[in-house]
């Protein structure tokens, strides 16, 4: 039995004040001389000299009425009522050919048990076989969400089959019930893979913390691409009229080679049979190379190709903010791994993570409550009028 306000059962205590009452009213009054009371018969006094057994019943009857109207509010909740003997497994599974391959075994085994498979689909259809899976473009929260409400019921186990898919990250929750577990696997041939550079010494791409970094052998968790998106030092132009601004760029584009370990090979005029790897200039390119990337400062402009960086502020410290507070080094590298395909392709989650975003919640099932509040109010109300009933009739 649970009380949802288990606080009100106080209230129980008030139980004493009608006990306090009872005693008081029989508590021997004194007698006073007075000679105009001589007449008064004794039934006509006032009833407290000495015990009245009669009295007792009405006692009782308050006194239960104290404890039944904290009771009441109280609100119990009689779990014993709807608990059924055993628990019913409900298996809820996304339609993916890997998955279902992966937990065969626990799903072929609740069908012969004729425990309820379900498909995540918008339709939440039952499964009688595992062949024929619904077509599906991929489970999503609203679908997942819309087909456990569906399919979850009072008091049952819930097991849920889903891959572990980075799209699950932007989900803020997914409520499924207090009784409820798991079963998901990863995907691992259907992830993306990742670019890197190859500067010789070491190699240049994003780990799993989603941090640019450098190192001499690749991750072996990760799944790169079989060769890198560019090879040897990379090529380098620092082409700016003003000197300031010119040794501006020159500084930030070395404190972005020392600390990733970038191999570049800076120049700073153009030689024209030369092919560059990354532009830096306060002028419009006459002819871009698609493969090149170009950041053009002082110049306010819509981008046409996605190689081509506009800045409308010239990069010194007096005219740019970027540049004064530190930050043109993380700015050009943002540009840089944009440009050559380096950003953190799509991960699956830890098991902690996936876990993490499903949050038990209880359906409770409020009929027997309100039965048993019904009841209970009845009792209170028959109670009431006996206790009406022998007050009246006692005079008491």
């Amino acid at each position: 039995m649970e009380f949802i306000q288990p606080g009100l059962l106080w209230g129980a205590l008030a139980v004493v004040i009608p006990i306090a009452i009872h005693i008081w009213h029989q508590k021997k009054g004194q007698l006073l001389p007075w000679a105009a009371t001589h007449w008064l018969i004794e039934k006509e006094q006032q009833q407290h000299r000495g015990l009245r057994l009669e009295n007792l019943l009405l006692l009782l009857l308050r006194c239960l009425l104290l404890l039944l109207l904290a009771f009441l509010l109280s609100q119990p909740i009689l779990n014993w009522l709807n608990k059924p003997n055993t628990v019913q497994r409900i298996h809820l599974v996304q339609p993916d050919a890997l998955l279902i391959n992966n937990f065969r075994f626990e799903l072929e085994e609740a069908l012969k048990k004729g425990e309820p498979v379900y498909w995540i689909d918008e339709r939440t259809p039952s499964a009688s076989a595992l062949t024929s899976p619904p077509a599906s473009n991929g489970a999503n929260a609203l679908t997942l969400q819309t087909a456990i409400n569906r399919v979850r019921k009072n008091e049952a186990e819930l097991h849920l089959y889903v891959l572990n898919q980075q799209q699950w990250a932007d989900v803020p929750a997914i409520y499924v019930p207090s009784q409820f577990r798991l079963h998901a696997v990863v995907d691992s041939a259907r992830r993306p893979v990742q670019a890197y550079l190859d500067g010789g010494s070491k190699k240049l791409f994003v780990n799993a913390a989603n941090q640019l970094t450098s190192s001499s052998t690749l991750p072996t968790e990760g799944r790169f691409k079989p060769a890198p998106v560019r090879t040897g030092p990379l090529a380098v132009l620092v082409e700016y009229r003003n000197s300031a601004e010119r040794q501006t760029v020159v500084a930030a584009l070395k404190a972005l080679a020392d600390v990733y370990g970038l191999e570049l090979a800076i120049e700073l005029e153009r030689s024209a049979a030369k092919p560059y790897d990354w532009v830096l200039t306060d002028q419009l390119p006459t002819r871009s190379s698609a493969q090149a990337l170009y950041v053009v400062s002082g110049v306010q402009r819509e981008p046409v190709s996605t190689n081509v960086v506009y800045t409308g502020e010239s990069l010194t410290p007096q005219t740019s903010e970027r540049v004064a507070s530190g930050q043109l080094p993380e700015w050009l590298g943002e540009q840089f791994v944009r440009h050559f395909g380096l950003q953190s392709v799509q991960r699956p989650l830890s098991r902690q993570q996936l876990a993490g975003l499903f949050v038990p919640s209880s359906q409770k099932n409020t009929k027997h409550q309100e039965q048993v509040q019904q009841l209970l109010t009845a009792l209170f109300i028959v109670l009431i009028a006996i206790e009406r009933w022998i007050a009246l009739r006692k005079n008491a």
